[in-house]
């Protein structure tokens, strides 16, 4: 099956379609680390340049208001898509607004209540991900000042090297080479500051791997860094990405009881 058929891709139309004609949701790539500016995450403490790398879902510091209600990260907001099909989820979508702690959310609450997941999420999970993210910048200003403080060359990539989950080569992509040369980093500084605060020591540790980028191929799907790049594209051109609202509107997404209408596309 041609990944470009997924359902959930990029179908909206718009007169700045051409800003993001390079990025394919839904689509396996290989991005080779020695020839492209790949700009990768996996945890919060991540930095490169000085730029901490602190965009992924579970990261804390970035609240937003989404329908008039405040999450405190973008993945309890995506989660509670999960648990959208109908206003009888109402308490689920509660628990996993209120969990201050998006690990637990998504371990925790999301695995209690795994039966209630709707079954059409596959179809609509890319949209969803991209409209909670668009939420959350258009809805932080250090969010969004973060992300555009990227590079306009960079490839922003989620890299899922370490994870092993059903769907890390969904949102994120691999690459063994660049893991290897940075746990050889790790394990050379260690060895160097034995003595250094850990506090310390892992602070050097984020900077001197955050140096080693062009080791290596990252391949997945890296649907994660592609929103962000969306997004990024999106808030340099004050436009939106291309988010796909008649999907969204067709699956009937509640939050919190209420039908989301998504009847504006909104900007900054």
């Amino acid at each position: 099956m041609d990944d470009r058929n997924i359902t959930g891709g990029n179908r909206h139309n718009s007169c700045n379609q051409s800003l993001f004609n390079d990025i394919m949701l839904g689509r396996t790539e290989m991005y080779d680390a020695s020839k492209l500016s790949c700009w990768p995450f996996c945890r919060a403490t991540d930095v490169r340049d000085g730029i901490p790398l602190s965009l992924g879902n579970l990261c804390k510091g970035y609240p937003f208001a989404l329908n008039g209600h405040i999450f405190l990260t973008s993945e309890a907001a995506y989660l509670c898509g999960e648990f959208s099909d109908s206003s009888s989820k109402q308490s689920i979508q509660y628990s996993l607004m209120e969990e201050p702690n998006a690990f637990l959310a998504k371990k925790v609450i999301k695995r209690k209540n795994l039966k209630y997941v709707r079954q059409d999420w596959e179809e609509i999970r890319l949209q969803w991900m991209l409209y909670v993210v668009w939420q959350k910048c258009i809805g932080n200003a250090d969010f969004r000042n973060l992300l555009l403080s990227i590079p306009d060359d960079a490839v922003i990539i989620e890299d899922s090297t370490a994870n092993h989950g059903a769907t890390c080569m969904i949102w994120g992509a691999k690459n063994k080479e660049l893991r290897k040369a940075r746990r050889a980093r790790k394990k050379e500084l260690c060895a160097a500051y034995p003595t250094m605060k850990k506090k310390d020591l892992n602070l050097l540790i984020a900077e001197e791997c955050g140096k080693i980028t062009d080791v290596g191929c990252f391949v997945g799907e890296n649907n994660m860094g592609k929103i962000l790049m969306l997004c990024k594209i999106a808030l340099r051109n004050n436009t939106v990405p291309p988010i796909d609202y008649e999907l969204l509107r067709e699956k009937k997404i509640y939050l919190f009881g209420e039908l989301l209408t998504f009847d504006k596309e909104e900007a900054l």
